[in-house]
């Protein structure tokens, strides 16, 4: 448009020119002004204004190349740069997965105002001043990623609580998530990292509430999840246990899912706790009605460690066990234990030796020595089955063990001398 205008203006002044050239008048124009007067022709003034406007346009065009200029060198220079900043960030990414943490978090700064990855060069920073233990310095960098993409919060966040509990600042870690938790609900990953942190807090009445969420969400697998839950009960359990109240421990165990229940390492949590609140006769139920239905070798373990009064039922459901597991060394302890605690002690006898013969146990030669020695008065006996398990307890297994141990002591009694020192009457 301007060219257009320029060769109009032109032509009109030449036009003009050759007019006034055939008429031999080139025009005259005076200006004053003050005191001061100027005067030339038409031609003259015509050929000035349009020198100063290609004077001009000259101009605008040795501006617009020198812009060009200046801009092509710019972006190559902000392309350097650039290029500089990835390459921090790279070998920064490499020294701190290398352990070179005071390196990386040198590097990754760098170049950091040319880095078109800024929020990933400071959450790296912050990972590497974390591994230095300089906790301000990562929360500076951490609060600079959220300055560069204010829009990166969950991302932001969730590196911050990874490294609070890398750290054990677990409260701190809570209050993190939380505050994502709010942001945006149904996060797997973030729900995932709140039941971690619930867990580590022993905080079990809040992660018992965010259970249903967790599995919603599938934020773990299966077996991670079972295993979630597993620890949550057990250790509502352990909150809950309190001595002389055995009601409120049973009334949570009814609030426990069946397929919980039916774990292991649950009904023999329960049963601990239980009897850790003198309420061994409710534990000796529960297990054996487990057992009843559900043989588990840990469990046995535990129901013949009991001490409770017992009655003829319960004697005829462990013998009833018997008709499968009839080597097995805890069931044949568990009921001579019974057997004493109902004054039937060569029954019981029979069951203890029975179970020595399958394995011999030091608790088992005990609970033997002291029904021989308290209750049928064989005291030669009881001091036999006490040395046994003595050896056993020690690390001699079998017979060889024992008589070598007892020829050994034997001998070094012998060759003891005893001197009496001279009695002098005075």
């Amino acid at each position: 448009m301007k060219r257009l205008i320029f060769v109009l203006f032109s032509a009109a002044v030449i036009a003009a020119g050759f007019a006034m050239y055939f008429k031999n008048d080139p025009g005259s124009i005076q200006v004053s002004f003050d005191k001061y007067q100027y005067e030339t022709s038409l031609l003259i003034l015509g050929l000035g204004i349009l020198g100063i406007i290609f004077a001009g346009m000259l101009l605008s065009y040795a501006f617009k190349l020198l812009k060009k200029f200046t801009a092509l060198f710019g972006k190559k220079r902000s392309k350097r740069l650039a290029e500089k900043a990835r390459h921090s960030l790279e070998q920064g990414l490499i020294d701190l997965s290398e352990g070179r943490f005071a390196k990386a978090e040198k590097i990754l700064l760098q170049k950091i105002g040319h880095n078109e990855n800024a929020l990933l060069t400071y959450l790296a920073a912050a990972r590497a001043a974390q591994y230095q233990g300089a906790h301000d310095r990562r929360d500076d960098y951490l609060r600079r990623a959220h300055k560069s993409s204010p829009d990166a919060d969950i991302a932001i966040g969730l590196t911050q609580a990874e490294l609070q509990m890398e750290h054990n600042q677990f409260e701190q870690a809570l209050a993190t998530l939380n505050r994502l938790n709010e942001l945006s609900p149904q996060h797997a990953y973030v729900l995932k990292l709140l039941a971690k942190t619930h867990c580590k807090l022993s905080d079990w009445d809040s992660l018992r509430e965010l259970l249903p969420q967790v599995h919603k969400t599938s934020a773990m697998s299966d077996a991670k999840y079972l295993s979630l839950e597993i620890e949550t009960w057990c250790g509502l359990i352990s909150d809950h246990a309190r001595p002389g109240d055995a009601d409120t421990l049973t009334k949570l165990w009814n609030e426990v899912p069946r397929n919980i229940r039916a774990i292991p390492e649950v009904i023999e949590h329960y049963a601990t706790e239980l009897v850790s609140i003198k309420a061994t006769g409710e534990a000796e139920r529960v297990l054996r009605n487990y057992l009843s239905n559900n043989w588990q070798e840990s469990t046995i373990i535990l129901y013949s460690g009991l001490d409770v009064m017992t009655n003829e039922e319960q004697i005829n459901v462990a013998e009833g066990w018997l008709q499968e597991h009839q080597h097995n060394e805890y069931l044949l302890l568990a009921l001579g234990k019974m057997c004493i605690n109902k004054s039937l002690w060569g029954k019981a006898e029979s069951y203890l030796e029975a179970s020595l013969s399958v394995h011999p146990m030091p608790v088992t030669y005990l609970t033997l020595a002291q029904l021989l020695e308290e209750h049928m008065e064989d005291k030669q006996r009881a001091q036999e089955y006490y040395r046994q398990g003595l050896h056993i307890l020690c690390g001699d297994y079998g017979e060889e063990a024992l008589a070598e141990a007892e020829n050994d002591f034997q001998r070094k009694v012998s060759s003891l001398e005893v001197s009496k020192p001279d009695l002098k009457v005075i």
